[in-house]
This record gives C-alpha cells, sequence and structure tokens, in this order.
C-alpha cells in the first residue's frame, strides 16, 4: 500500500509539473549543465506509457467520444496538412508539446482517476500557484526576456502566471477539504492582487465573470458573504498603501485601463480585432486548415501590407478552425456543449454532498473556457483539457461515506 501510495503520489507531481512547464522541453530550466524538463519529461513520459498499457476496458459515454474523436482529428490531420503546406518548429512543438503532454495526461485522468487522485492532483496544481505566487512576493518572478515590466512565471509569460493565480484562487475558494481552514482567506487576497499586478487583463476579467455567475447561482446563498468580502477588498485598495506596493510590481494600469474618473472608456489595442480578420481570411481560403503553426504565415501571404504580429490567434476556435480544420471546430464545439451540460448537471445533482468536487470543477471549466477565448495557444489551454478529463472520470467525483447535509 506505501509503495502504491508513493507512485501516485509521484505521477502526481509529475503531472502537475508537466502542466506548469507545458512544454517537453524547456531552455530556461537548466542548471549546471543539466536540463531538468528533459528529465521530468523522460520520467513522465515512462510513467505515462506504463499507465497507458494498464487500461483495459473503456465505457464509452457521449462525451468521452467527442473528446477522443478531437484528439484524433488533432493527431491524424496535422501531419496531412503539413505534406501539403509545409511545417515550421513552432508548429512542430506545438503539435509535440499537446499530444505527448495534454492528451496522455487527459486520457490518464479518464480512464485511471479515482475521487482520491483528483483530489490529489488538485492539491498539487495549487502547489504549483503557491510556488509561483512565492517567486512573485520574492521578486524572482520578473523574466528575463519581459521587458515590459509586467509580473511573469519564470519566462512563461504574464498571462500564463495570472492564469495559474486564477486556478489557485479557485481550488482554495471551492475545493471541499480546505474550506474548514481560515488561512485561505488571506491567501486568495494575495493571489488576486498578484494577478492584478501582472497586468493581464483575460485572467482577471475570466475571474471576475467566474465569480458573477456564482453570485448568480447562488445569490441568497452567498451574497451577503460576497459583499463583505468584496467591501473589505475594495477598502483594502482604497485606503491603505497596499495599492501603492502592487503598482510597484507590475503594470497595474493595463487592468485599469478602461476605467475613467467619467466611466468606462473604450481604450484598447486593435491587435484581437486584427487577429480576428486574419484568422477569418485564413479560413476563408483554407477552410480544411493549413495545419498546426502554419496560420501566422498564411495570413500574411494573404494580405502582405497587413501582417499578423503573433504565431496564433489568441483564441482557441479560431485556432482549431485554422490549423486542424472546420471539422475539428465543429467536434470541439459539441464537445464543449456537452461538458458544459454535465458538468452544470452533475454540480447540481450533488449541491447536497459535502464532498463533491463538481463545484469546482465547473467553475474551473469556465474560467479556462474564457481564457483559451481571449490568449494563449491550445497547448496553453493544457488544463481546460484538465478540467474536462476530471468531468469524464468513471467514478463519481464524492466520497462515498459522505453524509447529506
Amino acid at each position: 500500500m506505501k509503495a502504491n501510495n508513493l507512485f501516485l503520489w509521484s505521477y502526481t507531481l509529475l503531472l502537475s509539473a508537466m502542466l506548469a512547464i507545458g512544454r517537453i522541453y524547456d531552455e530556461r530550466l537548466e542548471i549546471l549543465g543539466i536540463n531538468l524538463s528533459l528529465i521530468i519529461s523522460v520520467t513522465y513520459i515512462v510513467f505515462s506509457i506504463f499507465l497507458l498499457f494498464s487500461i483495459k476496458d473503456l465505457r464509452i459515454t457521449k462525451t468521452k467520444i467527442l473528446l477522443y474523436v478531437f484528439y484524433f482529428l488533432v493527431i491524424s490531420i496535422t501531419p496531412i496538412l503539413w505534406l501539403v503546406y509545409g511545417v515550421i518548429e513552432y508548429g512542430f512543438l506545438k503539435y509535440l508539446n499537446y499530444i505527448l503532454i495534454v492528451i496522455p495526461i487527459s486520457v490518464i485522468i479518464v480512464e485511471k482517476f479515482s475521487y482520491e487522485d483528483v483530489t490529489r492532483l488538485l492539491i498539487a496544481l495549487l502547489a504549483v500557484s503557491t510556488f509561483l505566487a512565492m517567486l512573485a512576493l520574492a521578486g524572482q518572478a520578473i523574466s528575463a526576456n519581459n521587458d515590459s515590466g509586467r509580473l511573469s512565471v519564470l519566462g512563461g509569460g504574464p498571462i500564463i502566471f495570472s492564469r495559474w493565480l486564477g486556478l489557485g484562487i479557485l481550488i482554495l475558494t471551492f475545493m471541499p477539504a480546505l474550506k474548514r481552514y481560515k488561512i485561505r482567506f488571506p491567501i486568495i487576497i494575495i493571489f488576486i492582487l498578484l494577478s492584478i499586478a501582472s497586468g493581464s487583463r483575460g485572467p482577471v476579467l475570466s475571474l471576475f465573470l467566474v465569480f458573477s455567475l456564482f453570485l448568480f447561482l447562488n445569490f441568497r446563498k452567498y451574497f451577503i458573504k460576497f459583499l463583505i468580502f468584496s467591501t473589505f477588498l475594495a477598502g483594502l485598495l482604497l485606503f491603505t498603501g497596499v495599492s501603492k506596493e502592487i503598482e510597484k510590481l507590475g503594470r497595474v494600469e493595463r487592468i485599469l485601463m478602461n476605467f475613467t474618473p467619467r466611466g468606462i472608456a473604450m481604450k484598447s489595442t486593435t491587435t484581437r480585432e486584427n487577429l480576428i480578420d486574419g484568422a477569418l481570411t485564413v479560413f476563408v481560403k483554407y477552410p480544411l486548415g493549413v495545419g498546426a503553426g502554419n496560420w501566422q504565415n498564411k495570413a500574411n501571404e494573404i494580405k502582405p501590407n497587413h501582417l499578423m504580429p503573433l504565431e496564433y490567434s489568441h483564441n482557441i476556435f479560431l485556432e482549431v478552425l485554422n490549423e486542424f480544420s472546420v471539422i475539428a471546430l465543429l467536434v470541439l464545439i459539441l464537445l464543449f456543449v456537452y461538458v458544459f451540460h454535465l458538468s452544470y448537471i452533475l454540480m447540481q445533482n450533488n449541491s447536497m454532498n459535502k464532498s463533491s468536487l463538481y463545484p469546482l470543477i465547473f467553475y474551473a471549466l469556465t474560467y479556462f473556457f474564457i481564457n483559451s477565448l481571449v490568449s494563449g495557444d491550445i497547448n496553453d489551454s493544457r488544463l481546460l483539457f484538465v478540467m474536462i478529463s476530471f468531468l469524464v472520470v468513471k467514478s463519481p467525483l464524492i466520497e462515498k461515506s459522505d453524509k447529506l447535509c
């Protein structure tokens, strides 16, 4: 039993490390000439192969079919499109990291995980969020390659840093095993302040929308508590020196750029509009896709006088449409429809069970889904696919012995 627990915890830590790094090889994780990411990746791959081959039976559900069909399309269509349109380094690495990190982790969670395993992984992910927050507080999280002055994750970028903090906030708020610990409240506040200091509007807006949805669905039960907490947080920002200290950490003005004394102002760069225009332009000419990583080149070929500044369109639907075909997009849309319906039903059906993980998964799913619509590429949405996988786990994500309240 001890050996089994050691294996489970070891693999859980490997999964959390791979989800945090997000790539098989990371040149930034080199110490004394030894690249830690390669050691972690090789160990993870060996463990994963063992677990994948230990899967003996598959229980078919509509959601699981859609998830696996989407994975199959990404794996199979990409090489075909590369034969037609070519392949670049960014596209190859994106494809490699997705099929070696996101897909195996997702399948193993779906087929092998139980309530205890999901709980264990969520705790490990919270540990990652806490570690990153500690680095930020220690002043070690300013990337050497980031000249914007925004807080980031060891070179990984302020958006990813803020996403991890958002996940930490959601775990601290909704995870049943942590609700009895009052220490989580000051930690939540620190995470919120650091997320604002990152200057990344997408994760902050997503978190605001998620808690607005929570308040809407639980208005009578939590309105007073939410009002007290919001008032306290606002007072902390407005009437203490905390806000000035936060401004020293990062680009807080990017979060507040749309708010002026006269109200909300439409201040923004036109980057998002240009990305959408480029994505639609590529779709019109290449409705069957151009292959992973080729979107920017094809968009710039079509409109050489209107160049795309980024390698991806910062929207998971547009990215899948342009790089993996309209067929993959339709499957992905159906998957999200089924997943959100399933997530809400499971949350409601187990609302009386104190140990239920479904509220946390529902709101984390919503959080990462909104993030995927405004920033990052498909690999940056790996935690979104982890949340989807949690919902398709064979056994219910509740403790069987838990008494109804």
